[in-house]
């Protein structure tokens, strides 16, 4: 999970000492007006680079996972009177801040999709579909083959997988300052009139 937190230091330039004026319940109120304009915008980035963005399942023929789409579906914000946030329940969005290793938990190697019938699926999905799922003796990949078919390659073993820091998975910070102030702004119009 992924959390984006905006608090009064960070729109402090746009908002001025205003917002620190504020009573408590004042605050939440301004901090979820921010935090729910953030998510909406994340919603929609994430929703705009699943559209298009599955590079390795275009490489292999195959279906994409649909992960971007599904991490904008469960962002959710929430405030408090000190803070706004914005939680990504996907680690695949944690690459917008840093290089990211992964390495395998409960086995000795990753398993990296070689075929489109194995993206998006863990081998025991496979062999559930009827899948003959093995392992060539000291081989780095899982063979596979349906009654009837050849066998294939359907997964790569690895130790790990290092995937670079990629900005472009969020909005710019910028974006997102834009849009928290502007809604903190809001609120502050509204309660003036």
């Amino acid at each position: 999970m992924l959390k984006v937190t905006s608090n009064v230091e960070q729109v402090r330039y746009r908002l001025g000492a205003w917002v620190s004026k504020v009573g408590g319940p004042g605050r939440r109120l301004i901090y979820s007006a921010a935090a729910n304009g953030v998510a909406g915008l994340v919603r929609q980035h994430l929703r705009q680079l699943g559209s298009w963005r599955h590079r390795s399942a275009q490489e292999l023929g195959a279906q994409p996972s649909g992960i971007l789409g599904k991490a904008a579906t469960r962002t959710t914000s929430s405030a408090t009177s000190e803070y706004g946030e914005v939680l990504i329940p996907t680690p695949a969005v944690r690459r917008a801040f840093h290089d990211v290793e992964i390495r395998p938990r409960n086995s000795k190697a990753l398993t990296i999709p070689a075929a489109p019938e194995a993206y998006g699926k863990r081998a025991a999905v496979l062999a559930a579909l009827g899948w003959s799922i093995f392992r060539p003796r000291k081989k780095r990949f899982l063979m596979g083959a349906r009654p009837g078919d050849a066998p294939k390659v359907l997964y790569y073993l690895v130790g790990r997988v290092r995937q670079p820091q990629d900005r472009s998975l969020l909005p710019s910070d910028e974006e997102i300052n834009s849009t928290a102030a502007a809604a903190m702004m809001s609120v502050i119009r509204a309660a003036a009139r």
